[in-house]
């Protein structure tokens, strides 16, 4: 009798999150919820991406998935930690700004857009508030709706995640220089 008044209300908190991850319109990926075909793109676009854009994606990828890498701040700051570590800090030429616009526009061409290429966008997804993340690829380039490594902030204590964001709206790109 214990069991199932115990397991009627396990049941029913499973569905509901089953249910509430379904209707997400957004894909977080972690290490654990990457699928091989998922993981295999995000190789194949380190391997496709320019010298610096490849140094700063493995960098971000070891972070995100082998570290589990929690860095204090902001998106900001954790993809700020990934450019520095793949040797592309914020001194000496090292990084180039490629489009710089404002949140209200312009916005760049998404054929102007890199794998390892630093963007602040709008995020849609989250109260139409900027972002920032690491372009990895498109996942359909007619929607503008692309693959980005990024980092949750606001005091979360969680790695850097892969998800897929709506890049209709950046409005700034810096490229590591090669």
């Amino acid at each position: 009798m214990k069991v199932s008044r115990l397991l009627s209300p396990i049941i029913f908190v499973s569905i509901l999150s089953l249910t509430l991850l379904s209707c997400s319109n957004t894909k977080k990926l972690s290490s654990s919820s990457l699928s091989k075909a998922e993981l295999k793109q995000i190789l194949k676009a380190e391997k496709s991406a320019s010298k610096g854009g490849r140094k700063v994606l493995e960098e971000g990828r070891i972070l995100a998935l082998n570290k589990k890498a929690i860095i204090p701040g902001s998106c900001w700051n954790w993809i700020n930690t990934v450019y520095n570590n793949a040797g592309y800090p914020n001194k000496k030429g090292k990084r180039k700004t490629v489009f710089k616009g404002k949140k209200t526009g312009p916005y760049v061409k998404s054929k102007k857009i890199e794998p390892g290429d630093w963007l602040y966008f709008i995020n849609h997804s989250y109260h139409n508030i900027e972002h920032s993340g690491i372009f990895v690829y498109w996942v359909d380039y007619k929607k503008k709706t692309g693959m980005i490594l990024s980092y949750g902030g606001e005091k979360r204590k969680e790695p850097g995640r892969y998800k897929v964001y709506d890049l209709r709206h950046v409005y700034n790109v810096i490229r590591p220089a090669n």
